[in-house]
């Protein structure tokens, strides 16, 4: 496995461990369970930038559109972890996000 195999994998476990949920197999490159991880409440794509400088990460719509697609189908909300420059983000749409805080 590359080094950047190896750091990705890392990241699962953590998020998984974050959230309560679980990896899914080839980071949910199967047909069965899509994402990287997954919780009762949650679907969860993460993304890795290596760079240690880096000053930006692009986020792809389709990338999102399938994200939430897939997550809606399975009743949960899509996340998107990004680890960036050392920081760690969570990208979620707006509905999911005024449902949380109206809660």
């Amino acid at each position: 496995m590359s080094d950047s195999g190896k750091k990705s994998k890392r990241q699962e476990e953590r998020t998984a461990k974050a959230y309560r949920g679980s990896r899914n197999a080839m980071s949910g490159a199967g047909w069965v369970r899509k994402a990287d991880v997954r919780t009762e409440e949650f679907m969860i794509e993460n993304k890795l930038k290596m760079d240690p400088d880096a000053k930006s990460y692009s986020i792809k719509s389709v990338d999102m559109r399938d994200l939430v697609k897939r997550a809606r189908l399975e009743g949960r909300i899509p996340l998107m972890q990004i680890d960036l420059a050392g920081h760690r983000y969570v990208v979620l749409t707006e509905d999911d996000f005024l449902e949380m805080i109206d809660d």
